[in-house]
């Protein structure tokens, strides 16, 4: 590719068409073009021909001593950051424009991946404690052949008096004469 490609210009066009396509999060690319706008307009004119001739840290540093500087340390540290990231995309897409991801979007997608490795396991972790903990609190009753009652909770010291109590609940859903 011929050092036009990476120009000032082209970086500002990918930065707009890589938002319009997809090819980036908008807020991403503008983010991005605003740290360029701020950073960009300090450079030589050789830098502005051929980005990658351009070293942003000593960009920074020269834009850090110049007496008139507006830019705060911080937000030219940030400027600096999202600087470097749109060059790396840029001339990734420059040079491989079919098979381009940004890296912005393959961290994100690894931190989801994690992230969702993380529910998967809990939930995992949960299942299997709530499986441990039910089959011990749940005692099946077969009361006929198609017919299975669970009780569930009962204490381990249940008392006799209690159990009567249980007792007299469950036969007021009863139905019909039979007695025992």
């Amino acid at each position: 590719m011929s050092s036009e490609n990476y120009s000032k210009n082209g970086l500002f066009t990918y930065l707009r068409e890589s938002a319009k396509s997809g090819v980036l999060n908008p807020a991403v690319a503008k983010s991005r073009n605003i740290a360029a706008q701020q950073l960009l307009d300090h450079i030589t004119p050789e830098e502005r021909i051929n980005l990658r001739c351009l070293d942003v840290d000593v960009l920074c540093s020269r834009i850090h001593k110049l007496e008139d500087s507006t830019i705060r340390v911080e937000a030219l540290n940030l400027y600096n950051s999202r600087l470097k990231s749109a060059l790396n995309d840029y001339f990734s897409w420059v040079d491989d424009p079919e098979n381009f991801v940004s890296n912005s979007t393959a961290k994100i997608s690894k931190l989801a991946h994690a992230k969702i490795s993380q529910i998967e396991k809990k939930a995992l972790e949960d299942i299997t404690l709530r499986q441990t903990k039910a089959q011990t609190d749940i005692i099946p009753i077969s009361i006929r052949e198609d017919l299975t009652v669970f009780i569930k909770d009962l204490p381990l010291d249940l008392t006799l008096q209690e159990a009567e109590k249980i007792v007299r609940v469950v036969k007021a859903y009863a139905q019909g004469e039979d007695s025992e």
